[in-house]
């Protein structure tokens, strides 16, 4: 397969991308008094918003996301609205914090770097670059994969919370159980990492790295606003497509 045959392919990151910023704009509306109550115990949140009124602005942000995502669905404009994305991810990286926004957002941050860098879409055939800068992107998912394996023995009692309200199962684990899955998605994620920042066609780890992310996001039990994890999956499944091509090139 040559490079021309991955343009159709290379939509994905900014779909996977344009799902999050859908996803987080449609929350606004949907779970609205969640983000009022956040938003309103946040101050250093508070202090950035457009309005004095905290329901409107809420609202307002919604509007913001919902027009990035159907720029990046359509196609239309993807390098300002990637420049726009890393703005605003850089905002929420500020404002929001752990855990909503870090470091999660960092693989946002990467994704929409990228996409800044090539402004590419299935119109045009800028697939060199494209493959070029790629590299931004897997670099910062591995970032994220070595951030969270830090945090789980940081914040271990955090997450063990986040898991039981998550999932029955892990409710019904002890406590050498619970500390043996820690350890063990920790060390899943700092090898991940290793593996996807090393190997410049590591078609099976990026695939691993993408179930993982499927397995973080139903199993884990990240915070209810917590979206990232798609976009980051479904542009890892794009890289693992990308290194399976380059191979039978």
């Amino acid at each position: 397969m040559n490079s021309k045959q991955l343009v159709n392919h290379n939509d994905l990151p900014r779909y996977g991308l344009g799902l999050v910023f859908l996803w987080f704009g449609a929350d606004k509306f949907l779970i609205h008094e969640f983000y009022v109550s956040w938003f309103s115990a946040t101050q250093r949140v508070t202090a950035l918003l457009p309005s004095q009124d905290l329901s409107l602005s809420i609202y307002a942000i919604g509007i913001f996301e919902i027009v990035i995502a159907v720029f990046l669905f359509a196609g239309i404009k993807i390098r300002l609205a990637s420049i726009l994305v890393i703005g605003w991810l850089v905002i929420i990286l500020a404002t929001a914090q752990y855990p909503s926004s870090f470091p999660q957002d960092i693989g946002l941050v990467g994704i929409a770097s990228m996409l800044a860098l090539t402004n590419a879409t299935r119109k045009n055939e800028h697939v060199d670059r494209f493959l070029k800068y790629s590299r931004i992107a897997k670099y910062s998912i591995s970032a994220v994969l070595i951030l969270w394996a830090i945090d789980h023995g940081v914040n271990y009692g955090r997450h063990i919370g986040w898991m039981q309200l998550a999932n029955p199962i892990i409710r019904e684990l002890g406590a050498n159980e619970l500390t043996v899955l820690i350890i063990s998605v920790t060390v899943v994620e700092l090898v991940l990492a290793v593996m996807i920042s090393v190997d410049k066609t590591s078609t099976k780890y990026l695939i691993a790295v993408t179930v993982f992310f499927v397995f973080a996001r139903l199993m884990l039990g990240p915070p209810a606003n917590n979206h990232q994890t798609i976009g980051l999956a479904i542009t890892t499944a794009w890289l693992a497509f990308v290194a399976f091509s380059k191979r039978k090139v």
